[in-house]
């Protein structure tokens, strides 16, 4: 089983497990980027660099070449199937929240994941009832 990291798992941790205290943890990240077990796309990397900060530095530093992978005519399928199940599902999104959602990686993550068969960990919660938001667990359910 491989696994594709939202942007959240690395600022996340960062911001509660830092390097210098728990470098521990950031050589075991490191292990798992490099056995190719734990990927992340480009639009992650993306986010990650506009932060410009160690976080930034670490993963420009430890991300070998293919780790962010970029969208392939599969995840653009499945990237149409995502945005038009927000359009049009029962919950009714805000349109400020499927805009949001077709525009960050949120959506190009759940494409992804779907496409390659992976699985997608985030810390983002379950909030099926959450209109002004699409939810990355709640767009993995569908």
């Amino acid at each position: 089983m491989e696994y594709l990291f939202d942007t959240n798992i690395f600022v996340e941790s960062k911001k509660n497990l830092p390097m210098d205290v728990w470098p521990t943890f950031w050589t075991k990240m490191v292990e798992l980027i490099n056995s190719g077990i734990v990927h992340s796309i480009d639009k992650v990397k993306d986010e990650i660099d506009r932060g410009g900060d160690e976080l930034t530095d670490w993963i420009h530093n430890n991300a070998p070449h293919g780790f962010f992978l970029t969208q392939d005519s599969v995840v653009l399928t499945k990237l149409a199937e995502t945005i038009t199940w927000a359009q049009n599902s029962p919950i009714n999104f805000t349109q400020s929240a499927i805009s949001g959602y077709a525009n960050v990686a949120d959506s190009y993550l759940v494409a992804t994941a779907a496409a390659k068969n992976m699985v997608l960990v985030t810390y983002e919660k379950s909030n099926p009832q959450r209109r002004n938001r699409v939810m990355i667990p709640d767009a993995c359910n569908a």
